[in-house]
């Protein structure tokens, strides 16, 4: 594992591609996969031309449709809201890695992350492409059996000084858990989670990029649907 520079004058500052870039978010729309027991999302016209003086649509949908993030709130009772999250926790320098050799609906562990250790640097994003997203709209079972994050690779991402980490599944979570174990050991050390990225992310791997991921500006509310862009690196 290695460390970022603390000279200003390479650390902060990163030349990227304003041509190169992916875009790792799910188009939302009313008959979507959506993670079980959450609604499915709804478009309602309020306002039409003809009748009105403009088209407006209600949106109703949970705060965890498609792509989106989790906030401490979602597993921590005094945690914070997505508002209270810097939005640089969701931005910066992102490691994608390819955890597909795990069967769809195995738990990753720390021994798999392990292969990727000197690829890693001490405040990355890390991206993990887990070969669920290639079956989105495909198989209705990827909606509980996807792949997830055992507890000992949320302790190895808390060891590693991730800042945040991201998949292409619908959660970081093993389906039907009991205590949710994974989720509040990265949200008690206010790591972020990014859920759902979309199958571009294949497209990505190997590659070290630059994410921006800009969840809505909701109050006090323990998610948010996002919109994630990785852009290459010059």
């Amino acid at each position: 594992m290695q460390k970022k520079g603390n000279n200003n004058n390479d650390n902060n500052i990163i030349r990227i591609s304003t041509t190169s870039f992916y875009d790792l978010t799910h188009l939302i729309y009313p008959d979507m996969p959506t993670y079980p027991g959450d609604p499915q999302p709804q478009f309602q016209p309020l306002f039409t031309l003809g009748k009105g003086n403009a088209n407006v649509t209600r949106l109703i949908m949970g705060s965890h449709t498609g792509t989106h993030v989790d906030a401490p709130k979602h597993f921590i009772s005094n945690g914070d809201g997505v508002d209270k999250i810097h939005l640089d926790k969701f931005m910066g320098e992102a490691v994608i890695l390819d955890m597909s050799m795990k069967s769809i609906g195995e738990g990753i562990t720390n021994i798999d992350l392990d292969i990727y250790s000197e690829r890693v640097t001490v405040g990355d994003i890390m991206l993990l492409y887990t070969g669920t997203s290639d079956l989105w709209n495909k198989d209705e079972n990827i909606r509980q059996n996807f792949t997830y994050l055992e507890p000992s690779a949320a302790e190895w991402i808390v060891n590693h000084q991730i800042k945040c980490i991201g998949i292409d599944s619908l959660s970081v979570e093993k389906y039907d858990f009991k205590e949710g174990l994974t989720h509040k050991m990265l949200l008690s050390n206010k790591i972020g989670i990014i859920e759902g990225l979309n199958v571009n992310i294949k497209q990505c791997l190997g590659k070290r990029m630059f994410l921006v991921c800009l969840p809505l500006f909701l109050r006090d509310i323990e998610g948010s649907p996002a919109r994630v862009v990785a852009f290459d690196i010059l």
